[in-house]
């Protein structure tokens, strides 16, 4: 079983609750069965659900579109459906993925990952049909753009309606909702209440300016301008193209559609033809080599989904366009017309998808960067987002989901060093650093020692003169960068590491050892908050010395025993601490058996994921029962006619009951945010822990 994979019965109702909010009570109900019962066929799932075949169908086309539910392979005997717990959870976060791609990309990037992120997966060629239809049959220009049936407006062919959906990210799910569902998505809602979190109430700045970064890709250069709509086909293909390259967007393949069991079936029956020429071995070390290369082979498979292909990497050329083709319309995807221009491009048939795994790595950065923010202040958490964002292109993925089998003799184990892309010099850093004022932060001292232009007052100690940044020096400014780039190595989290001189100083991340710091640091935070520090000062010793009876834990943490059963107990109901009797003579009797303490960090962290699930379930509820309450009004303000004219339609007391309940859905989403956050730092980072 994958470890992204792990189904526990709160995650399955938490699931069950964001499949509702988002897609509706059909596919819920289809995917409850399924949470219920575990791997079914068709036939299982019409009889434990009561739903006749053709609901039963219409569900699954949900999930399997949105890639919420693994099913067999198309050769397979029997078709059998499994639920992809990774991207069911992910519900939650299309907002928050808006978000990232907006600072990153702009807005243009953004809209186009909100509709895929809408639509699951589509063809490039039914994308760029949506933004901009080929059907003029009607010469009203309300009429323009019929996509699957309903009306959409080429003025707003980036707005709310591609190919029939209305384009409502994730309902209430990724942000306040919107009460105008015909206005465009606006990332700024979607960004899991960015405008009200305090870890992100500062606009995202690279270098010290807002939007207008040097590490920021855009796809055409001109934020100014950039209102979210793609002004062209050919813009649209360069988002595309821009963001498979990044990794962000992957095409579509039917492996992706594989459970774990049968991804791992499908690998390992490939690794015995290659390897053994199809026998399965049975001896010790051959079963071995067989599992490593069943787990390179399932890397080979997945590394194939982020490969871009070359129609998509070659530059559209004026020689491209179709002189002499025939401009007869053909029919595409069930009656589309496409001039013969672009139907006989390869990249149009291209299926793609948002690729989940980058996301995660985006995640991390921000939680990293938020952190150092708390603990060094803005410009250092500025100079390492530089840092993480120039290493995000060469990261596909957070950790590796199918490592090799660790080996009998780990000091045999290759050393295979460092990759070169993983490091960053302090220079390349200065070099985007122009408009960053890079001496707040840092100890007057230390600038007035590099810069020579100026000395500290010693009743203040602040700079007599203040420094104009713009006016530092090449090497005075990598010198600076230098020191805020010390800061993060010296700070007890390591944000960085020293690796060589080279490029003034070269450095790089370790990023595992972060996140295991990281998560150790969210479980004391959560033990200090029950226990007080006398739980934090038990699983810092327990950490430290293994293993410790009662009388060396009262040694240890110089306390009685009195004083420490009561913490020990409570942290044992509570899955923070194990306990172990082991009996010292034949008979087991309490007095003649010694009990040990000890604390695992993987389980500690295994118990916190799961409170925080339950967390989130109880908001997902509290949300539903607060809604229940304001659900007529609710239905009046949603009205099409009542929509931007709440004023003259809805009465004063209306008007305040709206404004009440969009204050309590902001908090609930706020806090659902920040418990997802939790989630990330414990699930998403890093693989399952090994306890020494």
């Amino acid at each position: 079983m994958s470890y992204s994979q792990r189904e526990t019965p709160i995650l399955a109702e938490l699931c069950t609750f964001l499949v509702e909010h988002v897609y509706g009570e059909l596919a819920a109900r289809v995917f409850s069965v399924l949470a219920r019962f575990g791997r079914q066929r068709l036939g299982d799932l019409s009889r434990a659900s009561y739903l006749n075949g053709r609901q039963l169908k219409y569900g699954l086309v949900i999930l399997i579109q949105q890639h919420l539910v693994f099913h067999s392979p198309a050769d397979a005997k029997y078709m059998f459906y499994e639920i992809d717990w990774q991207h069911s959870y992910a519900l939650v976060r299309c907002g928050k993925i808006a978000k990232l791609v907006e600072d990153r990309f702009g807005k243009k990037a953004a809209n186009v990952v909100s509709n895929l992120l809408t639509l699951g997966h589509t063809r490039i060629a039914d994308l760029k049909e949506a933004y901009f239809p080929s059907h003029t049959d009607s010469d009203d220009e309300s009429d323009d753009g019929i996509v699957n049936g309903v009306g959409l407006r080429k003025g707003k062919a980036n707005g709310t309606r591609l190919n029939g959906a209305v384009e409502k990210i994730n309902g209430t799910a990724n942000g306040k909702p919107t009460d105008d569902e015909d206005a465009k998505p606006a990332t700024e809602t979607l960004a899991n209440g960015v405008n009200t979190s305090k870890a992100t109430s500062n606009p995202v700045k690279v270098n010290g300016v807002s939007k207008e970064t040097t590490d920021r890709d855009t796809t055409d250069g001109s934020e100014e301008l950039d209102d979210g709509s793609i002004g062209s086909a050919e813009e649209l293909h360069a988002t595309i193209q821009l963001l498979m390259e990044r990794g962000w967007v992957m095409k579509v393949e039917d492996a992706q559609y594989l459970s774990p069991g049968d991804l791992h079936d499908i690998a390992r029956r490939q690794a015995a033809d290659e390897i053994f020429g199809g026998i399965i071995p049975t001896g010790t070390k051959d079963k071995d080599k067989l599992a490593a290369g069943t787990q390179q082979h399932k890397r080979r498979i997945r590394d194939a989904w982020l490969e871009v292909p070359q129609a998509c990497t070659r530059k559209r050329k004026a020689a491209d366009t179709d002189y002499g083709a025939s401009n007869k319309r053909v029919k595409v995807n069930g009656g589309y017309g496409v001039s013969g221009a672009t139907s006989g491009n390869n990249e149009d048939d291209l299926v793609v998808r948002v690729n989940p795994e980058k996301i995660a790595v985006a995640m991390r950065t921000e939680q990293l960067v938020h952190l150092v923010e708390q603990r060094l202040g803005y410009t250092t958490a500025r100079i390492y987002q530089i840092m993480l964002r120039m290493l995000e292109s060469n990261l596909a993925r957070c950790y590796e989901e199918y490592p090799d089998p660790p080996l009998a003799d780990p000091e045999k184990a290759p050393d295979n060093g460092i990759d070169p892309r993983l490091l960053v010099t302090t220079r390349d850093v200065a070099k985007q650093t122009k408009d960053l004022d890079i001496c707040e932060g840092l100890d007057p001292h230390a600038i007035a020692q590099i810069t020579k232009r100026t000395h500290v007052e010693k009743r203040t100690n602040v700079l007599s003169q203040p420094i104009d940044p713009s006016t530092l020096s090449h090497d005075e400014r990598v010198r600076i960068v230098h020191k805020h780039i010390s800061l993060l190595s010296e700070d007890p989290f390591h944000f960085v590491t020293w690796h060589t001189r080279a490029g003034y100083s070269q450095w790089r991340i370790e990023f595992d050892e972060i996140m295991k710091g990281l998560i150790q640091h969210e479980i004391e935070n959560t033990i200090a908050s029950r226990k007080g520090a006398l739980g934090v000062k038990l699983i810092r010793a327990l950490r430290k010395k293994g293993k410790l009876d009662e009388r060396q834990t009262c040694n240890t943490m110089m306390m009685s025993a009195n004083d420490i059963r009561g913490i020990v107990n409570d942290l044992t109901v509570q899955g923070f601490v194990q306990t172990q009797e082991i009996p010292r003579v034949e008979r087991r009797e309490a007095k003649h058996s010694i009990h040990l303490i000890w604390y695992d960090r993987q389980r500690a962290r295994e118990k916190l994921l799961h409170d925080t699930y339950k967390g989130m379930v109880r908001i997902m509820q509290r949300i539903a029962f607060e809604r229940e309450k304001v659900q007529p009004l609710l239905a009046k303000a949603e009205r099409s006619d009542v929509v931007g004219n709440e004023a003259k339609y809805l009465s004063k007391g209306e008007l305040e009951a709206l404004k009440k309940w969009k204050e309590v859905e902001e908090k609930l989403l706020l806090q659902l945010f920040r418990e997802d956050d939790l989630v990330a730092t414990l699930r998403d980072f890093i693989g399952p822990l090994v306890s020494v």
